[in-house]
C-alpha cells in the first residue's frame, strides 16, 4: 500500500474515479482496516453515546443499518460497543438495494444515493462529508448532535 490518503481527499463516494484502485481493492482495504484496525477508526464526534440516547428518549427508535463484507460483521459490533453506540436494531445488509428500500421514517447517511429515491413521509438528512459536499439536498447536517436538533 504505501500511499497515504486523508479523509478530506475523498471527494467521491466511488472511490475508483479519484484514486488509481479498483472497487475490489478498495473493498480489500477496507476489509483489511476493519479486521485489523477497528479500534483506530475515530467517532464522527465526541459523546456518541450520549447523543444515540437522548435521541432514544425523544421517542425514536434507532436502527443502525450498514452495508458490510460479511467478514467484518463482529469488528463493526466491536467498534460500535466501544464507543457505546446506543441503537434498538443493528441490520448488516449486503446486497445492493437503496436504503430507501427499507421502511424508516428518517434516514441520515453520507451516501446521496441512499436518499434520492425517498418518498414523503420519509424524510433523508445527509450527513456532510468530504464526499457528498457538491451533493445539492435540502436537509443536511455535519453532525449527530445537529441531527439531535432537528428531531
Amino acid at each position: 500500500m504505501g500511499t497515504q490518503v486523508t479523509k478530506p481527499e475523498i471527494t467521491s463516494w466511488d472511490i475508483s474515479t479519484i484514486l488509481p484502485i479498483s472497487p475490489s481493492e478498495i473493498s480489500d482495504i477496507f476489509n483489511f482496516i476493519w479486521k485489523y484496525r477497528w479500534a483506530e477508526i475515530p467517532p464522527t464526534e465526541r459523546k456518541l453515546s450520549e447523543i444515540t440516547r437522548n435521541i432514544h428518549r425523544k421517542g425514536y427508535r434507532i436502527s443502525i443499518l450498514t452495508k458490510r463484507e460479511r467478514v467484518t460483521v463482529s469488528y463493526v459490533s466491536k467498534w460500535l460497543d466501544l464507543y457505546d453506540i446506543f441503537s434498538d436494531d443493528l441490520m448488516f445488509v449486503y446486497d445492493d438495494l437503496p436504503k430507501s428500500s427499507y421502511l424508516f421514517d428518517i434516514i441520515i447517511d453520507d451516501a446521496p444515493n441512499n436518499l434520492v429515491d425517498l418518498v414523503s413521509p420519509m424524510t433523508g438528512i445527509l450527513f456532510e462529508q468530504p464526499w457528498n459536499r457538491n451533493f445539492h439536498w435540502p436537509l443536511r447536517v455535519s453532525s449527530l448532535t445537529e441531527a439531535e436538533l432537528l428531531l
